[in-house]
């Protein structure tokens, strides 16, 4: 439903926007907070989609303006906030389009999960197009504040839209006095309540595991109230995450070992998961009430007519038959006639269908012959080729009566045709496959340096911890190897960054040829590496970080790349380091072996 048309809607959306990117910029700069999602683009997107074909000019004209408004307030340049007002226009006109596109193939009651992910696919174009425009308007900009914009937008995009859009429709109807209106239940507040304190508290944690306790009740508010409960509990987590961060601190304590800006992209990226894992769970529910609503009308119309059994028949679209073995007669339904494709007129004997059958009968004829001596009820599926029409699936539910001599009389079936439920748990099952599939490749994008495919270095710290408890328990020892590629920043101010990031993925095969089946070796950032290696000794780690520097020296000029070296420090653990001291050391060894010259060997003290 959409606003109606009047003079003040563009200046109300303008002011809006305004307020929303005022509030959040106080937010962060203010109150030191990590903003976690992007609230202003949710309401630029929202407006956009709502108004009407004379009304989206001023829109976004008012938006611009807005824009140029909260750029003079920064005192930004003119080009610069020209920039900034393209491309934060840019995002809401692809995601609009897109939308538009998609409701106008359907109509947005009937949308399916896969027109959600076309929807989401624009809402990530128009993220990525907004990120990039403004890229040459923002030098100092890396590659941590160019993920954050994109993933901000994208967040508050894909939870804010649809919590606007709610609300529209609700406020819509209850102008119109529409009689389906109802009052949002308190259950609702109550959940998101529950997840916002038990988000704050996981958030203060270090405990990872605990967030799980998160998921479990989003799943629930998902599973009770569907969409809009998906988004409200993506926002609240957000809502905290960002509170938790206030005062510059960071946005969740298991992160604490982050920069808070960086942490804040961690917790995005699973926010990014909750999206992933609630917006496909609230859309198959959607359709499975839908789908349960039908069959609720069905079976309802079913016992209202069961007295008049050929009515009950042609609402409930079942065939009845009768079949006796020792005559071969059959006795048909009208029903039974119209399921097989035949015309009822041609009497209760439909005679041979044998030449309906694909397989010639014998797959229906099996198995009533396989079920005639049953004394209990029994069902199987068969396969028909009506005569005009594509090939049926239908399912008998057959019963056998049997004479005083224990020789079979009769045989009494319904039918049904239940060609359009297999095709639904066909879709079904494709559609939880894919999402296991998704869910599968983010945990592991969670974990891997997308460059050189190591872990990254959230991994190896984890990876790492798990280490250290596993030999402060069985007392085996460990080894941590720290590498550097000696002269990097000459090879990327020379030779450009693209071969840099070229000589970043031959180092890591390198080492990846290295390394045993039980170690682990990650990238840390840049040109630094760390390489695990649980249960060895002061020699088995020496003669590794020997042959690793060795490796390096004499491969890593392969396929016309720049030779490099490495300066490689090693550390044994001792019992009384933890993970962060264990790195402390090896970092020490690593700048020792630098300060020797480079492509030198150094153990820790």
């Amino acid at each position: 439903m959409r606003l109606p048309k009047r003079k003040g809607f563009a200046a109300v959306v303008a002011l809006v926007w305004a307020a929303s990117a005022m509030a959040s910029f106080a937010l962060r700069d203010a109150m030191g907070g990590v903003l976690l999602l992007w609230f202003p683009s949710a309401i630029a997107a929202s407006a956009l989609f709502l108004a009407r074909k004379g009304e989206r000019f001023p829109v976004l004209l008012a938006l611009a303006l807005g824009n140029l408004l909260i750029n003079a307030w920064f005192q930004l340049s003119p080009l610069r906030s020209a920039g900034y007002v393209v491309a934060n226009l840019s995002e809401p006109l692809i995601v609009v389009t897109v939308a538009r596109w998609v409701v106008g193939r359907r109509g947005i009651k009937t949308l399916r999960l896969r027109d959600m992910v076309m929807m989401f696919l624009g809402v990530v174009a128009g993220s990525l197009a907004s990120a990039l425009i403004s890229l040459p308007f923002r030098p100092h900009q890396n590659t941590v504040q160019f993920v954050w914009w994109v993933l901000a937008t994208m967040l508050g995009t894909t939870v804010g839209a649809p919590i606007l859009l709610y609300l529209n429709d609700w406020v819509q109807k209850l102008r119109r006095g529409d009689a389906s209106v109802t009052t949002v239940p308190k259950l609702f507040f109550v959940s998101l309540a529950v997840l916002f304190a038990l988000s704050l508290a996981t958030l203060d944690t270090r405990q990872v595991p605990a967030v799980s306790l998160v998921l479990m009740v989003l799943v629930f508010i998902v599973t009770r109230y569907g969409q809009i409960g998906a988004s409200c509990g993506v926002v609240v987590f957000g809502l905290a995450g960002t509170l938790h961060s206030v005062g510059q601190a960071s946005p969740a304590a298991y992160l604490s070992h982050m920069p808070p800006f960086e942490a804040g992209i961690v917790l995005q990226l699973f926010m990014l998961g909750m999206v992933a894992t609630s917006l496909p769970l609230a859309a198959l529910l959607v359709q499975n009430d839908r789908l349960a609503l039908r069959l609720k009308a069905r079976n309802a119309r079913m016992r209202e007519n069961l007295l008049l059994l050929n009515m009950a028949e042609e609402v409930a679209r079942i065939g009845r038959w009768r079949y006796d073995p020792r005559s071969g007669e059959q006795d048909w339904s009208r029903q039974m006639f119209l399921i097989n494709g035949l015309d009822p007129t041609l009497g209760r004997d439909p005679g041979d269908i044998k030449a309906m059958l694909p397989d010639g009968g014998d797959e229906l004829f099996g198995q009533l012959a396989h079920h005639s001596s049953d004394k209990a009820p029994y069902s199987f599926e068969y396969r028909i080729r009506p005569p005009h029409g594509d090939e049926r699936i239908l399912k008998m539910y057959a019963t056998n009566n049997f004479s005083e001599d224990g020789d079979l009389s009769q045989m009494f079936g319904v039918v049904m045709d239940v060609t359009e439920h297999h095709q639904r748990q066909e879709a079904l099952d494709k559609e939880r496959t894919r999402a296991m599939r998704l869910a599968a490749e983010a945990q592991y994008l969670a974990h891997t340096d997308p460059l050189t495919g190591l872990a990254n270095r959230r991994r190896t710290i984890t990876q790492l911890e798990k280490n250290v408890r596993r030999s402060q328990q069985d007392g085996r020892g460990m080894a941590v190897i720290s590498f550097d590629i000696d002269h990097f920043k000459r090879v990327n101010d020379t030779r450009g960054h693209q071969i840099g990031d070229d000589v970043l993925m031959r180092i890591a095969d390198i080492a990846r040829a290295q390394a045993r089946a039980s170690d682990l070796i990650g990238r840390m950032g840049g040109e630094e590496f760390v390489w695990l290696l649980p249960g060895a000794g002061a020699d088995e780690a020496k003669a590794a970080a020997e042959r690793l520097r060795h490796a390096i020296e004499q491969e890593s000029s392969e396929g016309g790349l720049p030779g490099v070296t490495a300066s490689i420090g090693y550390a044994l653990w001792r019992g009384s380091d933890d993970a962060a001291q264990l790195l402390a050391r090896v970092d020490k060894a690593l700048y020792r072996a630098k300060e020797a010259g480079r492509n030198k060997v150094r153990e820790a003290a």
